[in-house]
């Protein structure tokens, strides 16, 4: 409850003094396109070390007319490709710890490589839907309610907040805060012990696609961190409780429901704009990932693998791999 409190609070603090960031975002940063603002989320995630908390700052932004709904998108975008990374960190404290290397690095490879096959068609997917308009005819009624009881909660706390701080504080505080909200929910999840839970027959019960990309949804929906969920994989694949060709439908699963964080914050900002995004993003996903699960998982299967077996075919492979996700988000905002 606290760290959703904190969240809500956080929300309104980027609402109110995002509309000061945009001279900065125009002028400085020159995110102006569409490519600008997808480098923008992805370096962003890589900051803070979470994507939810970039998606978040998109959603602020649009709400005070500082992006528009297709930078807004593909900063969304980014930052989903950004949190993946996450996952691979996870797989370098294991290796740290003592686990084979390979085995608990490819996890990390292997979500990375998901994640990009997911989300860059999607994001060609989720442009034209928003170019066209389709969305536009809603009008998501539900938030004006929504909105005005959030309002009446949060005013308290937020009025001498508002009336100290300029408004650049507001946001840069915001965005501190909300790093720490997910940092505190993600704290309160109850850990998992994984021979107690009887996760160790997992290998046992669960072989078809379709399940894990279920379960990968589920988890994701449950947690709301792409990371958490995503993250669980690492040692259940280090102990050998969960096989490669289980892991790809469920990180397929989980790159459909990851936008659930990103919904709540749109909901507390009360813009429909944002909530159409958000829509966007989670139909682009399902239009991508619901074909390969239903119809062509063994060829895409085969695909990701043989692209993991190179990549950790040697160490200069897994560094040009490792160096692209560093070095293509940078030339988005630099070209």
């Amino acid at each position: 409850m606290a760290a959703i409190l904190l969240f809500a609070v956080a929300m309104e603090m980027m609402k109110s003094g995002a509309s000061a960031l945009t001279p900065l975002l125009r002028g400085h940063l020159n995110i102006e396109h569409a490519a600008d603002s997808l480098g923008l989320g992805w370096l962003m995630a890589y900051a803070v070390m979470s994507g939810s908390p970039a998606a978040a700052i998109a959603m602020a932004l649009l709400s005070a007319n500082a992006l528009t709904q297709i930078q807004t998108y593909t900063m969304v975008t980014g930052s989903r490709l950004g949190a993946s990374l996450i996952v691979l960190l996870i797989g370098f404290v294991y290796a740290v710890r003592g686990n084979e290397r390979w085995s608990v690095l490819s996890t990390g490879i292997l979500s990375l490589l998901l994640t990009a096959s997911v989300q860059l068609p999607a994001l060609a997917v989720g442009t034209l839907i928003l170019k066209r308009g389709w969305l536009d005819s809603a009008h998501w009624s539900w938030l004006s309610p929504l909105t005005v009881g959030m309002n009446a909660i949060l005013d308290p706390v937020m009025n001498p907040i508002t009336r100290t701080l300029p408004e650049w504080a507001l946001f840069i505080l915001g965005g501190v805060l909300i790093t720490g909200s997910f940092q505190l929910f993600d704290k309160a999840l109850p850990e998992l012990r994984f021979e107690r839970a009887g996760l160790h027959q997992i290998s046992r019960l669960i072989y078809r696609p379709g399940v894990m990309f279920l379960l990968g949804l589920a988890v994701t929906l449950l947690t709301l961190s792409v990371s958490v969920s995503i993250g669980i994989l690492v040692p259940l694949s280090a102990r050998g409780y969960i096989r490669r060709e289980n892991i790809m439908p469920y990180i397929l699963g989980a790159n459909v429901s990851t936008m659930i964080d990103t919904l709540a914050a749109a909901m507390i900002l009360g813009a429909p704009q944002a909530v159409t995004v958000v829509a966007v993003h989670m139909i682009s996903a399902i239009i991508v990932s619901l074909p390969i699960v239903v119809l062509a998982y063994e060829p895409y299967r085969r695909l990701m693998s043989n692209m993991l077996e190179w990549t950790m075919q040697s160490k200069r492979n897994f560094a040009f791999f490792l160096g692209a996700f560093f070095l293509v988000p940078i030339a988005l905002i630099l070209s």
